[in-house]
């Protein structure tokens, strides 16, 4: 299945990368769990195969956060697919964004790098996954690493939730 269309102006790609205490295949598993309520991502299960073509859901609190489909697998150390947040809002009127993990040994540390890609320019959805990538691949570096996870709230739910609101705020004075 081909990618999404890009959009013809767009905002610059989001690259962050982290360098975590396991090996590829143990980071690879934790990424492609289907099963379970991850804590290192707010407690969000993902539904997928994991197999390019299929689709992925991503679910939190009982409700469907966001919905993509498997672009590219290669086990353990890449996988591709879209990301388009659930509607009504802004963020889903953007259609969807790419995002790409990549699994690289690096001595003893395992390097994950997310390359989230195709926001158009202007994007509210490119300002939510600044802040949430960090806090998710720092979650999962803790957890993979045997530390204690603290609760996703803690690390600023309500000002997420703010930011969120704010930026509906500022979509519908644009759009006025």
């Amino acid at each position: 299945m081909p990618a999404p269309k890009l959009h013809a102006e767009r905002d610059p790609d989001y690259v962050y990368v982290i360098y975590i205490a396991a090996p590829p295949q143990k980071i690879w598993d934790a990424l492609t769990d289907g099963k379970t309520a991850r804590s290192w991502w707010a407690g969000t299960q993902q539904d997928s195969s994991f197999k390019v073509s299929d689709p992925i859901v991503f679910r939190r609190n009982g409700k469907v956060d966001l919905r993509g489909e498997i672009l590219e697998r290669e086990a353990p150390h890449r996988l591709v697919y879209t990301f388009h947040l659930e509607g009504p809002g802004p963020g889903h009127d953007e259609g969807p964004s790419i995002v790409t993990y990549e699994i690289k040994p690096s001595g003893e540390m395992t390097m994950l790098k997310v390359i989230h890609s195709n926001f158009p320019k202007g994007s509210l959805s490119r300002k939510g996954v600044e802040n949430g990538w960090p806090a998710i691949f720092s979650s999962l570096k803790t957890i993979l690493e045997g530390g204690t996870m603290p609760k996703f709230s803690d690390w600023g739910e309500e000002e997420f939730e703010a930011a969120q609101e704010k930026q509906l705020r500022e979509h519908a004075a644009r759009k006025a």
